[in-house]
């Protein structure tokens, strides 16, 4: 049996490696444009701080490949899928067979519709370690930055800028930082902590265009303001890579239609991680990744495993401040109550979204105390309608609830 992977992130990684648990005979294959074996994303922002040189944010180094008889093709893009003959085509013209493939093509950072941000010389993403090397070997002498996108990963990048001495300006559209992690009052709360570390915000803002003027980046606001920097970084969510799925009649909506088992509608085809969508919905965070990659190489290899979705879940740790927003948080119609923990002093706060007597969000910030006794509760969706009112005190106890069925 001869499998293919098209894609060396977490969700093709995890796919080979069940696939080699379950068949250890079988041939597997990996090809990737990168030129670097699997690494960790999310710590990319500690690699543009210089935090981590490229090494220490492998995940598995090139033996790693080599004691699981994994192939590896580094730098290599490939052109087109023929499910008929099923076989896939390089650049190079090199053609190679498969029994099962994966499609784990992954995303790229997304460009707002913003004049002139394809075309201005100092405009950057931060999605890879290239990303990472072009920024640092561009950005050398400069002193300011400015940053399009408040969210999750718009944060950890401004704060990797800031550590490297830059003055880093945030522009968010959104009239909160982490419209999708925070409510309004722990927003405000991320917001004053990151203020007093030295970034600065501008929120309620919608960009119309960027313009070069010598080796100065204006960015202009639909509102006449005008934000002067040496570079601008956008941080605007990420693009779904479907285009080679698309051209090879493999059923493409926002991502790459897949069943519970990440099949795809073409025979021997399956599709997980950013790329993949199930049942609507596009996750694009590590944990759904990583699952859909367990869930594809199971049955890429004869198993027969389903996947049931990820709840949501985000972590994110900016100088010492530690966020936890899990589930929906964004519920507010009047069947969902709201249970919170505020202390201002600290900077904790803490709430609860319950429905029905279940937990369906929470957000823990400054403090990530029973964080996960609180996932696992709505995992398991345990109904705490007669503890919600001390569920979040410091000594609550978890033993007995979690041990219910």
């Amino acid at each position: 049996m001869k499998h293919i992977i098209i894609g060396n992130g977490v969700a093709g990684t995890e796919a080979a490696k069940n696939i080699r648990q379950r068949a250890l005979l079988s041939e597997i294959l990996i090809f990737t444009e990168d030129h670097y074996p699997f690494y960790s994303r999310p710590r990319i922002p500690e690699l543009l701080a210089r935090e981590v040189v490229v090494e220490n944010i492998f995940v598995y180094t090139i033996e790693w490949y080599h004691k699981n008889k994994i192939q590896l093709y580094l730098n290599c893009t490939v052109k087109h899928i023929d499910p008929k003959n099923q076989k896939i085509t390089l650049t190079d013209g090199s053609a190679f067979s498969y029994d099962k493939l994966l499609l784990a093509t992954g995303s790229n950072a997304a460009l707002p519709p913003i004049d002139g941000i394809n075309t201005s010389r100092g405009v950057f993403t931060l999605r890879t370690i290239e990303d990472v090397m072009n920024i640092s070997r561009s950005a050398a002498g400069a002193k300011t930055f400015t940053l399009i996108g408040g969210g999750l990963l718009g944060l950890e990048a401004g704060n990797a800028l800031r550590k490297l001495g830059f003055s880093v300006t945030v522009v968010e559209f959104f009239d909160r930082l982490l419209p999708r992690q925070l409510d309004g009052s722990g927003s405000a709360m991320l917001q004053k902590q990151m203020e007093a570390m030295g970034l600065k915000f501008i929120l309620s803002a919608q960009s119309r265009a960027i313009q070069d003027e010598g080796s100065v980046r204006k960015l202009l606001l639909n509102d006449g303001r005008v934000i002067k920097s040496d570079f601008i970084l956008a941080s605007a969510g990420i693009e779904p890579n479907t285009i080679l799925a698309g051209e090879a009649g493999i059923s493409v909506n926002k991502g790459i239609l897949v069943n519970d088992r990440m099949e795809t509608n073409v025979p021997d085809i399956y599709a997980a991680g950013d790329a993949a969508e199930h049942k609507g919905r596009i996750y694009g965070i590590w944990p759904a990744s990583q699952r859909q990659g367990v869930v594809a190489g199971i049955n890429m290899s004869g198993g027969n495993e389903n996947y049931s979705g990820t709840v949501p879940s985000t972590t994110l740790k900016v100088a010492g401040i530690y966020l936890t927003s899990m589930g929906d948080i964004s519920a507010e119609d009047k069947t969902v109550e709201h249970i919170q923990l505020k202390d201002t002093d600290k900077n904790i706060y803490k709430k609860l979204f319950i429905k029905d007597g279940k937990i369906i969000g929470a957000i823990f910030l400054g403090d990530k105390k029973n964080a996960p006794e609180i996932e696992q509760l709505m995992q398991k969706k345990v109904d705490v309608s007669k503890i919600k009112d001390t569920i979040l005190e410091p000594t609550f106890d978890f033993n007995n609830i979690l041990k219910t069925p």
